[in-house]
């Protein structure tokens, strides 16, 4: 049985990585972009109509890697390696913000420009040494040998480069009269740096060629230079569901998504757990009751109540205990969340007793439709087992009917029984999504809604691959519950 356990345990690695992919490429199969989602959100449901709206959602794409291969997004959640900016420096990322293009220019043929913008120093490049390339670009600026300042600036090789992209973004904003000298220095010095001469007229006299010359710079350092893929800076070099099952961090609040898990898992565990014993230790006996009763009045009573039971939705029946207890002036149970609003003044047996009385209206609500479920499988069941010949014989060497009931027949009608908790347990833990939301309370369900809602990639995938878990775990058990009932049932 140990050797069973463990290699099951071992087969649930692969099963888990299995349900994580079929997961994944549902998200990205689904429509909507969690970017635009999430901008809405912050700017209360209405998206901002600014100029920076678009710039806003590209940085949250890039943020969270939305903006890298579906592949690589895989693989990132995965781990163990943390794959985005701040992740391991073995690898490299894409800065999407930095676009280029192919243009005609008469005379010169097509040449590749980019728009200007912002360019920090490389990873690795230490603070002495920023300051050093920053002070030689300064000095190349308002330098008399204009040689020997290049040169200088030379001398610090590719690393002298974003520095001088800098300053050229800032030539092409400025006006006045030294303008051209400063994008003619920047210019010498990254032919130096470079070694790359570019294919557009150097004549900087002029605005436009000016800017254009600026502009293939951009280009170039985009798509030949290097900027296009720079080194991960290696602040955080670790991640993923094989790195200590690391769930990521919501994309809203940043809040670590396994913290909040656990937090919700407090709340929505016991109730279904209370909820699954409580349907098994009243489905059971019910069963056995309908079954002995076979025929009888009460037995069709019996049968109709339950299907009835069975066929109310969960949602109605929870909106109808709110009305009869909420609306009605019967103050017995509280209706809404788990706990009075005042429960932090309360004493450790008033919290407790609070609690109580806050769980009964959402047990009740996730009991009653596995009740009638279990009830009837078992019913079934029975009735299968108690016409077998072996039931026969026990009844005609005289045994009385609860030796042969509940000694002979319930172990072999169970088997049926016992197999559902492979989907009761993990459908009470996932599937409590109405329930809590019916009656405002904090667990797993909900949260699983509202990260769907937010399209939030790391609270679905953590959800459902906990979900999947869970699902594996009642199998499980299933498995090992068969050998405790019937010990003809061996795993080898």
């Amino acid at each position: 049985m140990l050797a069973f356990i463990l290699r099951r345990l071992l087969l649930m690695i692969p099963t888990t990585f299995g349900v994580a992919l079929v997961i994944f490429g549902i998200y990205h199969a689904a429509p909507g972009d969690p970017a635009t989602v999430m901008m809405g959100m912050s700017s209360g449901g209405n998206m901002s109509q600014g100029s920076d709206a678009g710039a806003r959602i590209d940085a949250f794409r890039r943020e969270f890697g939305l903006d890298r291969n579906v592949v690589v997004q895989f693989v990132n959640y995965m781990g163990p390696f943390n794959l985005l900016r701040d992740g391991h420096p073995w690898f490299s990322s894409p800065y999407t913000e930095r676009e280029s293009e192919r243009i005609e220019v008469d005379g010169v043929g097509q040449v590749v420009v980019g728009k200007a913008l912002d360019i920090d120093y490389l990873p690795g490049t230490s603070d002495e040494r920023r300051t050093q390339i920053d002070t030689a670009v300064k000095g190349l600026l308002g330098a008399t040998d204009t040689d020997a300042a290049v040169a200088e600036v030379a001398g610090f090789g590719d690393d002298a480069i974003p520095a001088l992209l800098t300053e050229l973004h800032a030539v092409r904003r400025a006006r006045g009269a030294d303008v051209p000298t400063r994008a003619r220095l920047l210019n010498d010095a990254l032919v130096a740096v470079t070694g790359h001469e570019p294919a557009v007229p150097v004549s900087v006299e002029e605005e436009a060629p000016r800017q254009l010359l600026i502009d293939h710079w951009f280009g170039w350092y985009y798509t030949a230079g290097g900027g296009d893929r720079v080194k991960n800076s290696g602040e955080n070099p670790w991640g993923g569901l094989l790195y200590f099952f690391d769930l990521g961090k919501e994309m809203q609040t940043k809040t670590p998504v396994a913290e909040e898990l656990a937090k919700r898992l407090k709340v929505t565990v016991p109730l279904a757990l209370v909820s699954t014993l409580l349907g098994y230790f009243i489905a059971l006996p019910l069963g056995i009751f309908s079954v002995r009763r076979q025929g009888t009045r009460i037995d069709a009573l019996t049968t109709t109540g339950l299907f009835i039971l069975y066929s109310i939705p969960t949602f109605w029946a929870g909106l109808m205990l709110i009305l009869l207890f909420g609306k009605t002036g019967v103050d017995l149970l509280p209706v809404i969340g788990l706990h009075d609003k005042d429960a932090d003044t309360f004493t450790t047996g008033q919290y407790i007793w609070d609690t109580v009385l806050h769980s009964i209206l959402p047990i009740v609500t996730l009991t009653y439709v596995s009740l009638a479920y279990l009830s009837r499988q078992m019913r079934a069941g029975m009735l299968d087992v108690i016409r077998q010949d072996y039931i026969r014989t026990a009844r005609a060497k005289g045994l009385s009917e609860n030796v042969v009931v509940y000694k002979h027949a319930l172990r072999n009608s169970m088997i049926p029984v016992i197999t559902l908790l492979a989907s009761i347990l993990p459908i009470l833990i996932g599937g409590s999504v109405i329930v809590e939301l019916v009656f405002d309370i904090n667990g797993m369900g909900k949260y699983a809604y509202e990260g769907l809602l937010r399209r939030d990639f790391y609270i679905v995938m953590a959800t459902t691959i906990f979900v999947g878990i869970m699902t594996q775990i009642g199998i499980l058990l299933s498995d090992i519950t068969y050998s405790l009932v019937d010990p003809r049932i061996r795993h080898s």
